[in-house]
């Protein structure tokens, strides 16, 4: 939570109110404990132009009545009361999101200001304006309950907190949270149904046809009666998706929310993603409606800001000097996105795939990499714009991991890894696991693009089993303290099952089904806190408690493949592994495959 200016705040609480009068304010929302409240009001109609995104600030204070609690909670421009469903341009609704994690009496202080450039100015200001400020406020209340048994077991979870544990926790339950994601496609969000959504000029994929864009028509059949859609029926495709992964057991997705100059160049929240000033209104309110269902289904986010071909495109939009300045459209974007989707329960901010990756860029401008201390401004600015405090990584090139993460470990605002590698993924694991112990910051550990760029984890189809995958990624990782992996489906030479293609998810079902099993057998099994891990030779021991308190031993024997010299990123062998568990004075062997 963000509890700045406080004393600035309370000072100003009656006299706020009486400044201006009342404002046309709703909160909207069913009233329980981790469900969303929509906080709107009417202002100045405006459009989407630079000036209101740049000179209007929305600031909201939530606290409760009776605990020490505050939130402070940014709002966003939302065009017209159903701009999800309209296609709106303009109009004079402001929102903002806010998730109440106790029941009882919630207070609200809001500021809404215009001033020129308010948006790049600390948000405490709007409390103490000066001069040229036009300025209106209201204050209010509304009463939460506790969730009622219809919620569902995810929306009953809480957020996942980073408690600095080695693991995401449930902030409801306290439950360490492990992952099986998906790792493609990447460019999930280029959905032909979303609004202001087209190709400018990424690869050409034969199998996505004319407009290049996805459609997820095979999962149109598991969209279900009630569930969301907008427009004119618009979204079955993309909600029947987030439908067969809840029934698959896929619970987190990889997701690159901002493209433009990248691979795809086919995502990106503006009306023109040549102008990083003005945003899409109608566009996001759809992608909010995804991410909101998304949470109710238990599917996190893995939200990536850019990708390293577009690494440092605010910076030459904006003129100034790349690998070392913060641009303000990069300022305005991060606060963009938090505005509109830092409420969601199940959310990694991610500062971009492959960053920081010198002497791979090139002449490309875009592709000129950030520095450490850029990436340290960036982690502390979404930071201290997110009020609900979820985790923030950063995402490696293969084998480039000490350049990218050594000079960060210790960084309180910096929360983990999203591992690149096509190798020793229990090494890594526990080596940076217990780096970033000794450094006093605990960090979480995902592995998130596996197993070679060029092919990744393949469809079912290509391969006898998923072997490499299962026994030679998944296991060593969560043994080496990882939180889990998103499967990457490889650039495959633009088949039509790749990265940026594949249009159905069952082409791996097979993989999703193993994965969740693994899942759920280290949720069901392991004390995830108490685990400790060392190596026999090429083997694993990990010892610590199950779920009732007992000790429990873990061995995984590794037949450790040697990789060629130079074939790092295409690693064709595998781990061979088997696995015997000690638990209740009992030992038996685990199929890696099925391990219940």
């Amino acid at each position: 939570m963000r509890v700045w200016g406080l004393t600035i705040f309370v000072l100003c609480l009656a006299a706020c109110t009486a400044r201006s009068p009342e404002l046309p304010v709703q909160i909207t929302g069913e009233p329980e404990v981790w469900h969303v409240q929509t906080l709107s009001f009417e202002g100045p109609m405006v459009k989407e132009e630079r000036s209101t995104f740049t000179d209007y600030s929305l600031d909201v204070f939530f606290y409760h009545d009776s605990e020490d609690i505050w939130y402070y909670v940014t709002g966003y421009f939302a065009g017209s009361k159903n701009a999800l469903a309209t296609n709106t341009h303009y109009g004079n609704i402001w929102e903002a999101k806010f998730v109440p994690p106790i029941s009882g009496t919630w207070h609200y202080q809001l500021a809404f200001t215009h001033q020129s450039q308010i948006a790049f100015g600390d948000g405490v200001n709007v409390w103490a304006p000066s001069g040229d400020a036009e300025q209106k406020f209201y204050s209010g209340y509304f009463d939460v309950s506790k969730s009622a048994k219809t919620s569902t077991k995810q929306i009953s979870k809480g957020f996942l907190k980073d408690w600095r544990k080695g693991y995401l926790e449930f902030s409801g339950t306290n439950e360490p949270w492990l992952k099986t994601g998906a790792g493609s496609p990447e460019n999930i969000f280029a959905y032909a149904d979303f609004d202001g959504t087209y190709d400018a000029g990424g690869t050409n994929f034969p199998s996505l046809g004319k407009n290049q864009l996805h459609e997820f028509e095979p999962h149109i059949k598991d969209w279900r009666e009630g569930d969301p859609t907008w427009g004119d029926g618009k979204g079955k495709g993309l909600i029947g998706l987030m439908n067969y992964y809840a029934d698959v057991g896929v619970n987190n997705q990889y997701m690159v929310m901002m493209n433009y100059k990248g691979d795809g160049q086919d995502v990106f929240p503006y009306v023109d993603p040549t102008d990083p000033y003005v945003f899409d209104v109608s566009k996001l309110a759809q992608w909010q409606l995804v991410f909101d269902y998304m949470d109710k289904k238990g599917i996190a986010k893995n939200f990536l800001f850019l990708e390293t071909e577009n690494e440092s495109y605010f910076e030459v939009v904006d003129g100034v000097e790349v690998g070392k300045d913060f641009a303000d459209s990069r300022k305005l974007y991060y606060r963009e996105m938090v505005a509109r989707f830092g409420h969601s329960l199940g959310l990694v901010w991610n500062l971009g795939e492959e960053h920081g990756v010198v002497g791979n860029s090139g002449e490309d401008p875009y592709r000129q990499p950030t520095s450490v201390e850029q990436r340290r401004q960036f982690a502390q600015y979404i930071r201290d714009l997110d009020p609900y405090d979820h985790a923030i990584v950063s995402h490696n090139w293969p084998d480039g991991e000490e350049d990218h993460y050594g000079p960060l470990l210790g960084e309180q605002a910096f929360s983990g890894i999203s591992l690149q590698a096509h190798h020793s993924y229990f090494e890594k694991a526990k080596e940076w696991t217990e780096r970033s112990k000794e450094a006093d910051r605990p960090w979480v550990f995902f592995v998130d693009e596996p197993l070679g760029w060029e092919f990744g984890a393949q469809p079912d189809a290509d391969v006898e089993t998923h072997k490499r995958a299962i026994e030679g990624v998944l296991w060593p990782a969560l043994m080496g303290g990882a939180s889990g992996v998103d499967w990457y489906f490889g650039w495959q030479n633009n088949a039509p099952t790749s990265d940026l293609s594949n249009e159905d998810q069952r082409t791996r079902h097979a993989l999703w089904v193993a994965s969740a099993k693994v899942r759920k057998f280290w949720e069901e099994t392991f004390d995830l806190l108490s685990l400790q891990v060392t190596k026999s030779g090429d083997d694993i021991i990990m010892t610590g408690l199950d779920k009732s308190g007992q000790p429990i031993r873990l061995t995984a024997e590794r037949k450790v493949p040697v990789i060629p010299e130079g074939e790092g990123h295409n690693p064709w062998e595998y781990e061979l592994i088997s696995l015997t568990l000690e638990q209740g004075g009992e030992t038996r062997r685990l199929d890696p495959f099925n391990p219940q």
